[in-house]
């Protein structure tokens, strides 16, 4: 039997996002600055990423580097953004802030998810959750909220570091909110995460490609169709096993 499974590229770029259905992907997290983490992306960037491919595309919530403890300032600019960027034709919006004691800022969030539902959003929460100070309690409340997933690599800096707190993460879950493993996935790390139960999969896969410029601006990233697809075959294998 086939089991359900979702492939999530994150990519900053419209030319990129042409691709990717073709390499068997199923969403795109859109970021500005993926150097950073990931940003907010601009109007302009989400409009032509939606235009540029069919595969739903989730916006980047996020007001800046650093830790997700923000100021009333960056709340209002998120809220700003989460309107604007609603009109260009996302499907969702990926997002986390949390208080100074490590826990979700469950007004702020509200707020979020509220928008979000109204403008008929899908929402993910994001590796916020992993240095959530009790991330039993935070998904509770992620699930009381309608949250539809929590991305995570299991408390650690890689998801092959992370996989026991995965496993955790998704046997509380238990089918009520889709646990979706990121940072470090790639085609060697699939079956271990697909033993735990994880059947959503987020990586930005990609390389730098240097150019002959030497004024520091040379190079750009760009999408690895190899490992994408390598991905994507080792997810197919194991959703029929």
């Amino acid at each position: 039997m086939v089991v359900p499974f979702e492939i999530e590229i994150a990519l900053e770029e419209a030319a990129h996002a042409a691709l990717l259905k073709g390499w068997g992907v199923d969403r795109i997290e859109l970021c500005a600055n993926l150097a950073e983490g990931g940003l907010t992306p601009t109007f302009g960037q989400s409009s032509e990423v939606v235009h540029a491919t069919e595969l739903p595309v989730y916006a980047m919530l996020r007001a800046r580097a650093g830790d997700f403890k923000y100021s009333t300032s960056e709340k209002r600019q998120m809220l700003t953004d989460l309107e604007k960027l609603a009109t260009s034709g996302i499907q969702g919006i990926v997002f986390g802030a949390l208080n100074p004691n490590q826990t979700i800022d469950q007004d702020f969030c509200d707020n979020l998810i509220f928008q979000a539902k109204k403008l008929g959003l899908g929402t993910t929460f994001h590796r916020a959750f992993d240095v959530c100070a009790n991330p039993e309690k935070a998904m509770e409340y992620l699930i009381n909220r309608g949250v539809d997933r929590i991305l995570t690599s299991g408390f650690q800096p890689s998801c092959q570091q992370g996989i026991q707190g995965i496993a955790r993460t998704v046997a509380q879950a238990k089918g009520r909110i889709s646990i979706q493993a990121g940072s470090g996935v790639n085609a060697d790390i699939v079956s271990e995460l697909w033993r735990t139960g994880i059947r959503a999969f987020h990586a930005t896969a990609r390389y730098w490609e240097q150019d002959e410029q030497h004024l520091g601006f040379e190079g750009r990233w760009m999408p690895d169709e190899d490992k994408i697809k390598a991905l994507r075959r080792e997810v197919d294998r194991c959703s029929k096993n």
